[in-house]
């Protein structure tokens, strides 16, 4: 988030600003996937993990919900819920998301990376 300033208060996430800014985040990430037509329905949450230096890099974690049927359960991994898939999603907003470079958390479409 390149308009976020890196203080040290982020690195300990009980803190007052590392609290404040991982709800705004991850409301934005709950937001995005929970409106998504093909995510929405398995989206259960977006937790930040850790915030490290760098203008402000957030790391996460997504969770989704799958379907006891292990059969649904294969094909929505390799389909639906893929990482090709999770990832692009995030990309399209980001990439929407650049006429608003103003808002104070702006992420930078090209800094976005998924492990």
């Amino acid at each position: 988030m390149p308009k976020q300033v890196f203080t040290e208060e982020l690195f300990t996430l009980s803190s007052n600003e590392s609290r404040v800014v991982a709800s705004d985040l991850q409301k934005q990430l709950a937001d995005l996937y929970t409106a998504s037509p093909a995510l929405g329905r398995y989206f259960f949450k977006a937790e930040i993990v850790a915030f490290r230096n760098g203008s402000v890099v957030a790391d996460y974690q997504l969770t989704f919900l799958m379907p006891e049927d292990e059969d649904e359960q294969d094909q929505l991994r390799n389909a639906t819920l893929s990482r090709n898939i999770v990832y692009n999603v995030f990309r399209q907003f980001l990439y929407d998301q650049e006429s608003e470079q103003t808002q104070d958390l702006y992420i930078d479409p090209g800094s976005l990376k998924m492990f």
